[in-house]
């Protein structure tokens, strides 16, 4: 069933090289996000974190103002859990739960997607085969924010501060993730000329987690901050992972070329300032790769930008037969990342609310 999902977007976005003018169709991005939605919606118990959600649900008082009332996790951000209550108030179902966050999810990247993508069908492959499984069925909450964050992208490059920043500030009270939002903003107006630079600095970010700087640097923090942040150095315990080869191999061939054809995108100021975002986030992913499992799921805060920032690089393209080749080994790509599924028990094989009546 995944496989097959994949390979009706790939279909799509193979016959837009032909008929380009469904590449930006907004019927078939509609289409495309309905079907998003409705799968995630109906799956049941699919996702490591689906039994920890559904728990918490079960555990949740309607919303009420009796002073008595209270929250069964602390661990959960309040904008969250009051919107959970309220959920719990209108619908006491978890069918209902999975599939309102499924809902606000998907309805952000469809408005992001619209506005910002240079190729819709392209982008929604990207987004499906790379990152939906994971923060639709997975981390809930952060998924909403990674949402929030592709829609907040018309506010970063129009240099909207004051957007951003509320946006920044009310999506953390669904995931703490939500504060990035921010900071990306404020790393969107660091750019550089040369391609030397951003090589110079991708390889002086590696250096500094093989050496053990980064470590060090990391460990500091995490003790200097303990009492305010006392999580933190559990962190470096419980997270403490290496990237493997072929994690570094990934990320170095996606950014390799968007640093070589920097001279030319970088003429689009839009391209300039979400590479910017995305190449902070690749400096921090090896700076701290000693802190693999955790550096990698911030990390993908600032990788979701892929969605874009690849559709802008095919577009620059003039031929079909380039952009047969490239969208070739982006299949490539995709696919062997989504072959994870097939491997875990809690998404394969996919299980619908249907069976458990």
């Amino acid at each position: 069933m995944y496989y097959f999902i994949g390979i009706i977007i790939l279909f799509l976005s193979f016959i837009s090289i032909f008929k380009i003018e469904i590449k930006r169709s907004g019927i078939i991005l509609i289409l495309i996000c309905a079907a998003l939605y409705i799968i995630s919606s109906i799956r049941f118990n699919i996702g490591t974190d689906y039994p920890y959600y559904y728990l918490f649900f079960e555990s949740v008082k309607p919303l009420s103002f009796h002073p008595n009332y209270s929250f069964p996790s602390n661990y959960m951000e309040p904008m969250f859990m009051y919107v959970v209550a309220i959920l719990k108030y209108l619908f006491d179902s978890p069918i209902f739960f999975f599939s309102f966050w499924s809902f606000i999810s998907i309805i952000f990247f469809w408005i992001g997607i619209k506005r910002e993508s240079e190729n819709y069908i392209l982008s929604l492959f990207i987004l499906y085969c790379i990152f939906y499984h994971h923060y639709f069925f997975n981390t809930i909450r952060q998924g909403v924010v990674m949402g929030i964050f592709i829609y907040s992208l018309t506010h970063i490059i129009n240099r909207q501060t004051y957007k951003v920043l509320i946006i920044s500030l009310l999506s953390s009270l669904i995931h703490s993730s939500g504060l990035f939002i921010f900071l990306a903003y404020i790393v969107s107006f660091i750019s550089f000329k040369s391609r030397i630079s951003y090589i110079i600095l991708l390889i002086a970010s590696i250096g500094i987690w093989k050496s053990g700087l980064g470590e060090n640097i990391f460990t500091s923090i995490a003790l200097l901050f303990q009492d305010i942040i006392p999580n933190l150095y559990m962190y470096v315990k419980v997270f403490f992972y290496d990237h493997n080869i072929v994690q570094i191999s990934q990320r170095l061939l996606l950014i390799i070329p968007l640093i070589y054809f920097y001279p030319t995108l970088s003429d689009d100021e839009k391209f300039k300032k979400l590479f910017s975002i995305y190449f902070f986030g690749t400096v921090i992913y090896f700076s701290f790769g000693f802190f693999g499992l955790f550096i990698t799921r911030i990390n993908m805060f600032f990788r979701i930008l892929e969605i874009i920032l690849i559709p802008i690089l095919y577009e620059k393209l003039k031929s079909r037969n380039q952009k047969i080749l490239v969208q070739f080994c982006i299949t490539i790509w995709c696919f062997t990342i989504m072959s994870w599924l097939l491997y875990k028990d809690a998404y394969y094989p996919f299980k619908s609310i249907f069976s458990i009546f």
